[in-house]
């Protein structure tokens, strides 16, 4: 059974390096999300999905974000959303690291239906 919770972010193993998924594909019925941290001249690695959604709420730092063809600078309190099959990647061009929440749906799921994580 899916269950309430709170966690603090700053206290999970991960926290300090990379970051860390804080809500795993099993505590939720169609999402999951984890908090991510580029360190400055680092990038993610390049994404693409045909079955997720994603959404990134920028917590710190800038960079360069390529959605498909184009390219956006983005900083903290920007709001990203990023529908299917587009090609993704940040490239931290701050001093600071960049950091962000990631928040992903899987919107073909049927709640209650047991699903294999992708991740």
């Amino acid at each position: 059974m899916i269950k309430a919770f709170v966690k603090k972010i700053s206290t999970l193993s991960g926290y300090e390096g990379e970051g860390v998924t804080f809500l795993e594909e099993a505590e939720a019925e169609t999402i999951s999300s984890n908090y991510v941290r580029v360190k400055p001249g680092q990038s993610t690695s390049e994404g693409m999905h045909d079955d997720e959604e994603e959404v990134y709420i920028v917590l710190g730092g800038k960079a360069k974000l390529r959605l498909g063809e184009e390219t956006h600078e983005v900083e903290k309190g920007d709001v990203v959303y990023i529908p299917r099959n587009v090609v993704h990647q940040a490239t931290c061009v701050s001093d600071v690291d960049f950091e962000y929440i990631c928040v992903c749906n899987w919107p073909d799921r049927i709640p209650g239906q047991v699903y294999e994580s992708h991740h």
